[in-house]
């Protein structure tokens, strides 16, 4: 399952993200005002200090990242890049900083605010990722986590989406006239990916000029130390910022390391992309073959051939170890249970199991389900992740 070469879309932490892009020399994204400082708010993500914009009802902005108060704290909160399988978690509603769709596939409703055109645009970006990665894409019946596609209104060539699997208030806005181009990148945020240039090693590949990054913008081209780096840096993906992103004289804000610009994004996948996703979201056969089927149900459910975890080891979101007699696969920002090891599944363990709510009281040895887990509370009122739905 472990591929080389694979564009580092398991970065976890940095975020600040934007497509509502500049429309200068060689981008075709519009350009937002420029946005005062005095309008963001510091929080932590991941370990990290980053500005974002307050939306209200616990959303904050990061360019065209939507983060939840779920993702962000006030204080510096330690973050083990490397945690352990079977690490207990103490509430389900603070669970996550990123986590990624079970089964590798993304459930959506289509809002009844778009337009012909946005369906049509949001189709074609779905077979886009359907029909060259693992990722497969399904509209809602009654599942309790989901993203909703909706039309903000905005006559502009924008979008943005929250980061990997937030739940009911999982969005992706679109604008009026958003192309295949942002909504590409777009589904990129929603399974969880971050920007390109935000990597740690992005200096070995680019020159970010921040004399002409628009005022309030500098922090969207911040560096991480804490992300995950997975292959080599990929100047075409789809996460990449444009070579006028939030440019506010019409100059370059990032450039080649000899002072030229980057080819101007293409409404497709990158190499890089399709490696990288069907590594963070293997398919049976470590697949993406282009059969447009989204290389079945994210893996064999088996424990041969799968080497124990090891402390001190680095793995990739996407890995899969055994632990104490369990089979686990790399998350963003942890280790999620997928079955138990020589045990015939019988049915989904997740059948007659109720969602977890917020506004429940729960006792030990109750069981919810949570973004496509089952959960199980024990005696000291932490919840054990007790395997994925579907097994």
């Amino acid at each position: 399952m472990k591929t080389k070469n694979l564009i580092n879309f398991t970065k976890l932490a940095v975020l600040s993200l934007g497509l509502f892009i500049a429309s200068c020399a060689n981008e075709g994204f519009e350009e937002i005002p420029e946005t005062s400082s005095s309008q963001l708010v510091e929080k932590y993500f991941l370990g990290e200090l980053i500005k974002v914009e307050d939306l209200g009802n616990g959303i904050y902005a990061d360019g065209d990242m939507l983060l939840t108060d779920e993702q962000l704290s006030d204080t510096p909160n330690e973050f083990n890049k490397n945690p352990a399988p079977g690490e207990d978690i103490s509430k389900l509603g603070l669970a996550s900083g990123i986590t990624k769709w079970p089964n590798n596939t993304i459930i959506y409703v289509l809002d009844r605010s778009l337009s012909s055109n946005q369906i049509q645009v949001t189709r074609n970006s779905m077979q886009e990722w359907s029909s060259k990665t693992n990722i497969r894409f399904k509209e809602r019946t009654n599942e309790n986590y989901y993203v909703t596609i909706v039309n903000n209104g905005d006559n502009c060539n924008c979008a943005s989406a929250n980061l990997g699997v937030i739940g009911t208030r999982g969005r992706i806005n679109m604008g009026v006239r958003t192309s295949e181009v942002v909504m590409i990148h777009e589904i990129g945020h929603t399974l969880g990916y971050i920007h390109e240039q935000n990597r740690s090693d992005r200096d070995n590949h680019v020159i970010i000029r921040f004399e002409n990054i628009q005022n309030g913008a500098e922090s969207q081209f911040r560096k991480s130390n804490s992300a995950q780096l997975i292959g080599d840096f990929d100047i075409k993906s789809t996460m990449m910022y444009g070579a006028f992103t939030f440019s506010k004289n019409r100059q370059p804000t990032i450039t080649l390391l000899d002072g030229s610009t980057h080819p101007r994004r293409r409404p497709e996948l990158s190499a890089g992309d399709i490696a990288g996703t069907n590594q963070v979201y293997p398919g049976g056969d470590g697949g993406g073959d282009g059969g447009g089927d989204g290389g079945g149900d994210g893996g064999t459910d088996t424990c041969e051939g799968i080497d124990e975890w090891v402390r001190g080891q680095q793995y990739n979101v996407g890995d899969r170890v055994t632990y104490r007699g369990f089979l686990y696969e790399r998350d963003f920002t942890r280790w999620n249970r997928i079955l138990e090891c020589d045990i015939t599944p019988q049915g989904d363990i997740c059948d007659g199991v109720n969602p977890y709510s917020r506004n429940t009281s729960y006792s030990p040895g109750d069981k919810v389900t949570y973004r496509g887990y089952l959960y199980e509370l024990q005696s000291n009122f932490r919840w054990s992740n007790q395997g994925q739905c579907g097994n």
